[in-house]
């Protein structure tokens, strides 16, 4: 039967090879959307011969869309190459408001983890939550998804990171068949049974191709998570190619199932990858365990905070799909002993594999719990306890005005009015539940504020306040600065707190430090088996620097001598130099030495390199460089997030102020980038590839389309995921009023 049917299927669509419509306009779109796929496997696959058949080893995608659609040859990620981030630029055009996998607030510990699906689907089922994290935080932050140019009626979505609501009926229908006679008689006979997920993927198949029979609906999506899980598993070429042959045999259904339906002329057929992923043949990744080293006295001995459960913890807990917050405490604690669950001081963003976000609590923070614990004590000595009261005094008076506005300015936005939700409507419902648990996780950490500032430490007794009054629990606190990052308190100096001749607390002494990018960058590996891999399992960490007037700063270390600094001004040109002032080889992103820098013949490297260029030249010169469009990458990742937030129209002041504080205060103190072939994640080994760095296998990512309005060619010039949403939309004749729409005709 299987046979007959693709035999039908192959007739159908070479009969059907003239409906191929280059330039009507159309109105319906389908979009394929496919995760984890780089554009260089998929461009070998397709040009490889398959012997027995003497056509391209993936014949639809090779037919639909590189012999008679528009290919981008040169398409990347735009900032981090992480799903969820990723994803978010390409279903709206904008600059985006996400910038990891998972992201936590500062102040009040709230987790926003848009990669776990099974908290949204419980949630849903008991009407506490409509749609995925990721599409709660876009609505908040006013930014539309692609899909919400259509009218809800038109729409079809299948299930992924950023979903509207569940399909109930379709869950149910994958249900039954995962459970029915025939497939318990096949796992009967064979041992073996198709799994939930690629049942459930039949089931949204079957239900797209009846909604194509619909005239009414113009949006309809797939997604497909197959690709990445099997590559992070290997990087063996033929089991890559064997998923890839079952996402090309997926894209020929779905473009019969197109050529049968009534807008067939109509229709625009994209499919689209989020980024790339680094599997090389004969390469196993490996992993470092920042959790570990950040556990370690080496590395402060923090309580470490991830959102999942590392693989030397996978018991039963470790399979509980609910969990958002795991907490893996230090044995060796300087001075939080016991402490884990309240003060946990280093959060962690490590599902990017090859890229680490890092939150560590408010520096001074430090400072305040350590003397506060000092001043507990009974037996502290009196001269001790003067100058540990004055410097506790000395530390609030430098925070006095920054806490006081941020009281001041926070209060006025939560006494903001809250409109009632409509009857029946759970999203309002569910965005009023939340701005209320909000305001009163807020007013909590305030509060510890307040205390702060009122506080007057006694001098000659011990402390009569409870600590946990005074620094709020499970609570970051401000950012750090670049300065106190490389200079940052992890507990009290071996010989307890140091008074100088002056009577004064002298800091340098009484407190132990670590420069965490000089710690993370000195690493090394014991044992290297593997020649594809270096010693050193971190390549360089990024962060942002203080602002030179009109300009934002961002700052890469790889050592003490290799450290690059990338500038914008206020009209979106970037500038490079090395912090040494003298370009040369192995600085971080190796651009002055890459063979692929692409700059006006007659022009010197450090020179280009050190002057002012839009987006569009930096994306020009490097995106073929081995680490693509880094330096636009950087920028997109580590620039001020509130910027990108425009609110919803009509929205106040204060309200707009609100949520835009709301996604700065998620922004992590800086980002870890691993080596080659490394990665973070220590839930899994993920022995194939991973993804989440600059390099370009892991940001080339893949953008075709075919059907009505395309005309049939391949485009060399190098776009980025900015310019997805708005080119897609100009085709359907629904433009935005923002981003760089590609003109299909006329790119040269």
């Amino acid at each position: 039967m299987k046979k007959c049917r693709w035999g039908r299927l192959a007739i159908s669509l070479l009969l059907l090879s003239f409906s191929f419509t280059a330039f009507a306009a159309p109105r319906r779109l389908v979009l394929l959307e496919v995760d984890g796929l780089n554009e260089d496997l998929l461009e070998s696959a397709m040009r490889h011969i398959d012997p027995a058949t003497g056509k391209s080893q993936l014949p639809w995608l090779s037919y639909i869309f590189s012999k008679n659609g528009t290919v981008f040859e040169n398409f990347y990620t735009r900032g981090i190459s992480l799903s969820a981030p990723s994803w978010a630029l390409l279903v709206t055009g904008r600059h985006s408001v996400i910038r990891g996998n998972v992201e936590y607030d500062r102040y009040t510990g709230q987790v926003y983890d848009y990669l776990n699906f099974f908290p949204f689907y419980l949630s849903y089922a008991r009407s506490k939550r409509v749609d995925m994290p990721g599409v709660e935080v876009l609505d908040r932050a006013g930014i539309p998804l692609l899909m919400d140019r259509f009218p809800r009626g038109q729409v079809l979505q299948s299930f992924q990171l950023f979903q509207r609501g569940v399909r109930w009926s379709t869950l149910k229908d994958a249900l039954a068949r995962r459970f029915s006679a025939e497939s318990i008689v096949s796992m009967l006979e064979s041992g073996d049974a198709p799994s939930y997920d690629s049942v459930l993927s039949h089931a949204q198949e079957a239900e797209l191709e009846r909604s194509l029979q619909n005239p009414e609906i113009f949006y309809l999506d797939f997604f497909t998570g197959d690709l990445d899980h099997e590559a992070h598993a290997t990087s063996d070429p033929k089991a890559l190619v064997s998923v890839l042959r079952g996402i090309d045999a997926l894209t020929g259904r779905l473009w019969h199932a197109i050529q049968q339906s009534p807008l067939s002329h109509e229709t625009l057929f994209v499919m689209v990858s989020d980024h790339g992923m680094n599997n090389t043949p004969g390469v196993i990744s490996q992993t470092f365990s920042l959790p570990d080293l950040l556990n370690s006295p080496a590395g402060g001995a923090h309580h470490v905070v991830t959102n999942r459960h590392q693989m030397s913890d996978f018991k039963i807990r470790g399979l509980d799909p609910m969990v958002r917050r795991v907490i893996s405490p230090s044995s060796a604690s300087f001075y939080l002993p016991g402490q884990a669950s309240r003060y946990p001081t280093a959060w962690l963003d490590i599902d990017g594999n090859e890229r680490a976000a890092v939150h560590l609590r408010n520096n001074d923070l430090n400072k305040l719990h350590i003397l506060l614990l000092a001043l507990q004590r009974d037996d502290l000595d009196a001269r001790t306890r003067r100058a540990a009261a004055v410097a506790v005094r000395e530390i609030i008076e430098r925070h006095r005005a920054g806490w006081t506005k941020t009281i001041e300015d926070l209060t006025a936005e939560l006494d903001v009015p809250l409109a009632q939700p409509a009857a029946g409507d759970l999203r309002q419902r569910q965005e009023f539940n939340d701005r209320e648990a909000e305001r009163s996780a807020y007013h909590e950490y305030l509060s510890h504020l307040e205390a702060l500032l009122r506080l007057q430490p006694d001098e000659q007794h011990p402390l009569k306040e409870k600590i946990t009054s005074l620094i709020p629990e499970m609570s970051l606190g401000d950012n750090n600065s670049a300065a106190e990052i490389e200079h940052y308190v992890v507990g009290p100096a071996a010989g307890g707190l140091v008074v100088d001749a002056d009577g004064r607390l002298d800091e340098e002494r009484s407190f132990c430090f670590v420069n965490y990018p000089a710690l993370l960058v000195s690493q090394r590996a014991r044992n290297v088996p593997q020649k594809a891999l270096d010693s050193r399992p971190i390549d360089f960490v990024a962060m942002r620097l203080p602002d030179r007037e009109k300009e934002h700063v961002y700052g890469l270390y790889g050592d003490a001598d290799s450290r690059l600094l990338i500038r914008t001004d206020t009209a979106g040109r970037i500038a490079v130099e090395p912090a040494s002032g003298a370009w040369r080889a192995g600085l971080p992103l190796h651009l002055f030495e890459d063979p692929e820098l692409h700059i006006p013949a007659g022009i010197d490297r450090a020179a280009w390199l050190s002057a002012w260029h839009s987006e569009r030249e930096w994306l020009v010169a490097t995106h073929r460089c081995r680490y693509s469009n880094g330096v636009i990458g950087i920028v997109e990742d580590l620039s001020p997030v509130e910027a990108n937030v425009p609110g919803r129209p009509g929205i106040s002041t204060l309200a707009l102020r609100y949520e835009q504080r709301r996604r700065a205060l998620v922004q992590a103190d800086f980002q870890v980038f691993a080596a080659d072939h490394w990665n973070f994640n220590v839930r899994f080994p993920n022995p194939g590839g991973n993804h989440g760095s600059f390099l370009r296998i892991s940001t080339h990512s893949v953008w075709m389309m075919a059907g009505a309005g395309v005309p049939a060619r391949h485009i060399a010039e190098p776009y980025d995921s900015l310019s997805f949403a708005p080119t897609v939309l100009h085709l359907l004749g629904r433009p935005l009023t923002t981003g760089d729409a590609v003109d299909l005709q006329h790119v040269p």
